[in-house]
């Protein structure tokens, strides 16, 4: 059996609010509710609920990052997102600044007009660019990621221009 983390939702009423659900079902095994009674006399007060709340060398996932990288990394760039790609691997990513873009816009500009890039080319360039900038763990490797997922830069540059500002949470008119 792999070691698993526990995870425990309270408030299921409040979760199917905040989704527009009509009901929330919270599914725990039995065995579960049982261990966690016996350690916790208040079930509501299961331990850490954030990354700086954890000690530094607890992991986030197994063979991923420890809560000290993440404290780390969000000191150095703000804000720190996790993309689950199935149940066991996760991709750890940060946003791209005004600064980066530009640059990686300008290197764009400058490959095309010499000739080196197709503008289909140019947009699989500008993916891995992103990817490669932006993942903090597991590093983002151009030469390395070819034998991965084939989706996988298109996907991270996606949510990382999106967590950028690139487009907006929501639009209302006033």
């Amino acid at each position: 059996m792999t070691e698993g983390r526990k995870v425990i939702v309270q408030q299921s009423e409040t979760l199917a609010e905040e989704m527009e659900a009509d009901e929330a079902y919270i599914v725990v095994d039995a065995e579960d509710v049982s261990e966690i009674n016996e350690d916790q006399e208040d079930v509501g007060n299961v331990g850490p609920k954030t990354v700086e709340e954890l000690p530094d060398e607890d992991l986030i996932w197994p063979g991923g990052p420890n809560a000290g990288m993440i404290k780390s990394w969000k000191k150095e760039y703000g804000d720190v997102y996790v993309t689950s790609l199935t149940y066991d691997k996760h991709i750890a990513w940060r946003t791209l600044s005004r600064l980066e873009y530009k640059s990686l816009v300008r290197k764009m500009e400058q490959l095309m007009e010499a000739g080196q890039l197709s503008s289909a080319e140019a947009n699989l360039w500008n993916e891995e660019a992103i990817s490669e900038i932006c993942c903090l763990w597991p590093a983002y490797d151009k030469q390395t990621i070819s034998s991965d997922l084939a989706g996988l830069p298109s996907l991270i540059a996606q949510e990382v221009l999106e967590a950028s500002g690139f487009v907006a949470l929501e639009v209302r008119q006033l």
